[in-house]
């Protein structure tokens, strides 16, 4: 794929254009000029939500051709029923439009089912798509690692050579799981292997034939620590990048580990893993590819998943998130977000439930005229973060989030766990078991119907705190033991005094810019990108690179002193909290007395310098602020203007 040679074309795109010319059309001898900068995507991950298409998919990668993103992944289905590819294209990397088989096995003679990972790649007006089939199990068997040709992205593709490029076993290697690599100096590699076994071959000009290195070999064995599968290649900042994928495919253990090198051809050993299973959101993580947004330092990360609730192998669906890299070009490990702002205008991966008519549209998620509804996401959070846009829309209707899910359906909008709901007099926290309803708490709400509010749940263990536009403070704090983790969604309800029909034409509410993750977060300098909140020998530090990555991970739970505040737990040394002792910031393990718990606690507010991110005021100390100099973590009262970045912070 071509990875590196993207920022040159738009460096050479950009002259041109200055200079008159209009860049070649696809299909000419240069490559197609790269995707437009203006507008590109920067997020955090798929913000429209993850699964980004419709239907079981797996293996994918990805190209950039002309102004579009290309993913090209293997159809997730039984092995002989594996014969042929669709493509995805997007702008936007938001909407994405399907290409129907792209590569069919009709167009290729030799191959029969088992037609995985298509790798992409563009050269002297050709499209290349490389693609192992038959998943040969000896030298005996015809199969292996075969390419086809096409005059556009979409295909069609036809077998470009009548037979497999890679059709032996070489240092051990099944011959599956290609990814072509082509090099700032025009060579073109091929990254393969199954078994355990790692091979780089290098490809011909002519993209169809295997040429050979220095010493008169073909392949090369690159095998690094724990490799299974899925090799994959791409280049930053002159240093190559070596993925891979670990454990059984089929399992939850799946995941993505990395290497770094100076060499196209290696060595390759494993620094860390950088994509695994999240038991709260989804398993099987793995076979990936990498995607850079031309012309920017913006990367992600393009993989297969398996939905919890989802047991068959082949219930793969595809996903992206963000990759960060530290500035030593370490990466950091990539956590799974559940995000869904329906920017796509549809509700992939969510499952409904009940009477409503849910309906994605309007960059919205809407509910319209029913007794009931509940739509949920197919995640298992215990401790968790949930906050989304609530509209109520019916002046008979109460709706809002749905969180610590389990048995869904159970009565005609049933279910079993907890609620915070908009209503015509207020918010109300709750719990449900079926269809009925227990109110734990309440809160007066100014106009509650037809103003859209952002909701916020922070559950941690027993405590619930429901926050309403003002994330500060929560407008409901309470505790409750009935349920301990489940699903997450948005459920809505007509109240039974409402006699008369719901217009069908008035959504009863709209959910919008949902967003749910786990209570664990990094703080990130507001003024010094990638620097970081950690512990370090005991202090309260901000530094780069941290490593290990949890020395500046916070689990954020109620504070101790306050309930309504917060304290930041170490996550490597649960019981050790961050706080504040004689204007220095330190971490240590709790004690039980008075003067350490309220030490230890933290009242979040709008940031000093920048309203949208957060700083910490003591609790102890009432107008002195969680505030960094340098590497040093302190905590200071009267801060000027100047000084506000310092104790201003980024949540990641």
């Amino acid at each position: 794929m071509l990875r590196n040679i993207r920022r040159l074309s738009v460096i050479l795109t950009a002259a041109a254009l200055l200079a008159g010319f209009a860049p070649s059309p696809a299909g000419a001898d240069d490559p197609p000029p790269p995707a437009r900068t203006a507008g590109a995507p920067d997020a955090s991950t798929a913000e429209a939500g993850n699964p980004i298409v419709e239907g079981w998919y797996a293996d994918p990668d990805v190209a950039v051709y002309g102004d579009r993103f290309w993913i090209y992944p293997t159809t997730s289905r039984r092995y002989s029923e594996q014969t042929f590819m669709d493509a995805f294209s997007s702008t936007d990397m938001v909407n994405w439009t399907k290409h129907p088989k792209v590569l069919d096995i009709a167009d290729v003679a030799w191959a029969e089912y088992a037609l995985w990972a298509p790798a992409p790649v563009f050269r002297d007006g050709k499209y290349y798509l490389y693609f192992a089939a038959n998943d040969i199990q000896s030298d005996s068997e015809l199969g292996g690692i075969g390419v086809a040709v096409a005059d556009r992205p979409e295909g069609p593709y036809k077998d470009a050579i009548g037979g497999p490029l890679v059709s032996r076993f070489h240092n051990g290697a099944q011959p599956i799981d290609q990814d072509v690599f082509i090099d700032d100096d025009g060579q073109a590699y091929m990254y393969y292997g199954g078994w355990g076994h790692a091979n780089v071959v290098k490809l011909n000009p002519d993209m169809t034939s295997l040429g050979t290195f220095s010493d008169g070999s073909t392949y090369k064995e690159i095998t690094p620590e724990n490799y299974v599968e899925g090799s994959y290649m791409f280049k930053r900042d002159g240093t190559y990048y070596m993925m891979w994928s670990e454990g059984g495919w089929t399992g939850p253990n799946y995941s993505v580990s990395y290497a770094m090198s100076d060499s196209p051809t290696g060595p390759f050993k494993k620094i860390d893993r950088v994509l695994a299973q999240d038991p709260a959101v989804a398993r099987g993580s793995g076979h990936n590819s990498v995607v850079n947004v031309p012309g920017t330092d913006i990367w992600y990360i393009v993989y297969h998943r398996r939905p919890l609730s989802e047991t068959d192998g082949n219930h793969r669906a595809l996903a992206y998130d963000r990759i960060d890299f530290n500035s030593d070009g370490t990466i950091r490990p990539v956590t799974m977000k559940v995000n869904d702002n329906f920017d796509d205008g549809n509700a992939v991966g969510w499952r409904t439930y009940g009477d409503a008519d849910w309906t994605p549209k309007g960059s919205a998620y809407s509910a319209a005229s029913s007794s009931a509804g509940l739509a949920l996401q197919d995640t298992n959070f215990s401790d968790l973060v949930y906050e989304a846009d609530v509209t109520l829309r019916h002046a008979r209707s109460e709706a809002g989030l749905a969180f610590r899910v389990t048995q869904p359906g159970t009565g005609t909008e049933g279910f079993h766990g907890y609620y915070a709901d908009l209503g015509p007099n207020g918010l109300v926290l709750g719990k449900a078991t079926g269809d009925e309803r227990t109110p734990l708490a309440t809160a007066r709400l100014k106009a509650a119907v037809g103003t859209k509010h952002r909701v916020r749940i922070e559950a941690t263990g027993s405590s619930v705190k429901v926050y309403v536009d003002d994330m500060t403070r929560p407008r409901i704090s309470t505790t409750d033991t009935a349920f301990a983790s489940g699903a997450n969604g948005v459920h809505v309800t007509r109240l039974s005094s409402d006699t008369g029909p719901a217009a069908p034409s008035r959504p009863l509410a709209r959910f919008d810019n949902v967003s749910i993750r786990s209570n664990v977060f990094s703080l990130e300098a507001a003024d010094a990108p990638n620097r970081f909140v950690r512990h370090a020998w005991s202090r309260g530090r901000v530094d780069a690179d941290v490593t290990p990555h949890a020395d500046m991970r916070w689990k954020v739970v109620p504070g101790l002193a306050d309930p309504s505040a917060v304290s930041l737990e170490s996550v490597n040394f649960p019981g050790h909290f961050l706080r504040q002792q004689g204007g220095e910031v330190w971490i240590g393990a709790r004690t039980d007395d008075d003067a350490y718990r309220a030490d230890a606690t933290w009242r979040r507010v709008p940031g000093l310098s920048d309203p949208s991110l957060m700083s910490f005021e003591s609790y102890s100390a009432p107008g002195r602020y969680l505030r960094h100099r340098d590497d040093a973590l302190l905590y200071v009262e009267n801060i000027g203007a100047a000084d506000r970045p310092e104790a201003t912070f980024r949540v990641r």
